[in-house]
């Protein structure tokens, strides 16, 4: 009879000395020794409140006051902790890093350690704790020998690689940690396991299921639809501290800790459908297209209601304007998406009303970049504009620039004009901080250089229709893409048309 994996029943010891395919990469690393690699314990608590105050509401598949409980037990006894513990321990304070200044005084510890002790090397010291939750995971096996931590490590590893490296460094992570999902049954009650336990492995079953959003987007060809056939409960919309052993007590209010997760994975479910749909056909008839449209506003309209007090941010919980921002770019990406085969007045299914959803949805993915990166209610977030944020950025920077090459005259363009070249100079101040921003720079510096040149001589009209047929066919929400290699050499060689 055919089992599911049962990693408790797995023999290690045959592994261990000699096995042809060894389960361990790398040398044997001590427990003293990772632990040594962690900040210093104040830092330690200060980037863990940092993370759970302001990271974890955004992607909630940590339950707080577990987490709590492991961490005084590993302060109590540092080397006894699990490897799988120490793995997410190691995630949740680098991704923490992300979320404080360079010049922070709690963080003197790890200054004192640096060879420039004005400022820390933010970045390198988030990637090398990255790779110490990755030393140890493959010290405990993790490719066998997995339990609800490694899942949790994984999937904010996941997380942390998708906003900060590029989504397409996650993929072959979340394969696995989809398959240790399922081996795990995270996608399955059971009666034996209490509420906490429960409501942990549906949240990380959620959590896989939001980490597909962009993969869903990114690889259009692939139809992800298995997902949703796949049965499973999700998360109950309940605080942390609602979330007890023995009961779980409803939301007391509209919103909760976990309404962000609610909200993603609708989109996912949404996305989903119109990526399986699109994959079918290279456009969508009039008939779908509206339901998709309605089914994106109808997403919008929740959030409204939910995030917004009477239409505008709340001056008490900046987090639920945060949260409202993050969701309106996935609302904003699919509008793209559905509507690229009719904005243009050159296509044959050329549609007015799509021109005007591609001009506001462009304009307003560089409006939540402005926004991360201007607005001091958002300062915790603005490390967003590192990753994925920037490349929507740059996604709706090019959607804007091929609507405004095909804007008949006399329509009065100059506000798109003002926010694509807020973005560039946003952008010049950006592109050393990570290799997104570093790549999207001098493409949005070219735009708008042929976009000046456009407006005031009217001469590119051919080339940059040439050029421009070519958009709908990047892979927009895919910073590794090869196109970005293409988009450089393109715009190198018609650099002659247009003053540098």
């Amino acid at each position: 009879m055919l089992e599911r994996p049962a990693p408790s029943r797995y023999d290690f010891s045959f592994g261990q000395n000699g096995s042809p395919f060894p389960l361990t990469f790398g040398p044997a690393v001590s427990a003293e020794i990772l632990v040594g690699a962690l900040p210093p314990t104040d830092c330690c608590d200060y980037l863990v409140s940092k993370y759970f105050i302001h990271l974890a509401p955004l992607f909630p598949i940590i339950h707080g006051p577990t987490f709590q409980r492991q961490y005084s037990d590993f302060l109590r006894a540092p080397t006894k902790a699990s490897l799988s513990w120490l793995a997410l321990l190691f995630v949740v304070c680098s991704l923490a890093l992300n979320t404080t200044e360079p010049d922070d005084s709690a963080l003197a510890a790890l200054r004192s350690n640096q060879e420039d002790c004005r400022a820390l090397d933010m970045v390198g010291m988030s990637r090398e704790l990255r790779g110490f939750a990755l030393t140890c995971l493959s010290q405990d096996q993790f490719l066998v020998h997995h339990d609800l931590n490694t899942l949790e490590a994984l999937l904010v590893l996941i997380y942390a690689i998708c906003h900060n490296e590029g989504v397409e460094r996650g993929w072959t992570l979340l394969g696995m940690a989809l398959n240790i999902g399922i081996a795990m049954r995270c996608n399955a009650d059971s009666k034996s396991l209490g509420s906490i336990e429960t409501e942990r492995r549906r949240r990380c079953w959620a959590g896989i299921l939001m980490l597909h959003t962009y993969q869903g987007i990114v690889f259009r060809d692939i139809d992800m639809s298995f997902l949703l056939n796949i049965k499973a409960t999700m998360p109950t919309e309940a605080d942390d501290l609602d979330t007890r052993g023995d009961i779980i007590l409803p939301a007391s209010s509209q919103s909760s800790e976990m309404s962000l997760m609610k909200f993603k994975i609708r989109l996912f479910q949404l996305t989903i459908r119109i990526c399986s749909k699109l994959s079918e056909t290279k456009q969508l008839d009039e008939s779908t297209l509206g339901q998709f449209d309605g089914a994106i506003a109808g997403e919008q309209q929740e959030w409204d209601k939910v995030y917004l007090v009477d239409g505008a941010p709340s001056v008490l919980d900046t987090a639920s304007y945060a949260h409202w921002c993050i969701l309106q770019t996935y609302a904003y990406q699919l509008f793209l998406l559905i509507h690229r085969p009719f904005y243009r007045s050159r296509s044959p299914h050329f549609r007015p009303t799509s021109r005007d959803i591609y001009l506001k949805s462009s304009s307003g993915l560089l409006d939540i970049h402005r926004q991360f990166c201007q607005l001091p209610r958002l300062r915790s977030y603005r490390w967003l504009v590192h990753g994925m944020t920037s490349f929507n950025a740059l996604q709706g920077a090019v959607a804007l620039a091929s609507c405004l090459f095909d804007l008949p005259d006399g329509l009065d363009a100059t506000a798109y004009r003002q926010s694509l070249e807020a973005a560039v100079s946003r952008m010049e101040t950006l592109q050393n901080c990570s290799p997104v921003c570093t790549r999207a720079y001098p493409i949005l510096r070219h735009l708008h250089t042929y976009l000046t040149e456009h407006f005031e001589k009217r001469s590119l009209g051919d080339s940059i229709d040439a050029l421009t047929d070519d958009w709908p066919d990047m892979d927009w929400l895919n910073p590794e893409s090869e196109n970005w290699t293409l988009w450089e050499g393109i715009l190198d060689s018609t650099a002659g048309q247009a003053p540098t």
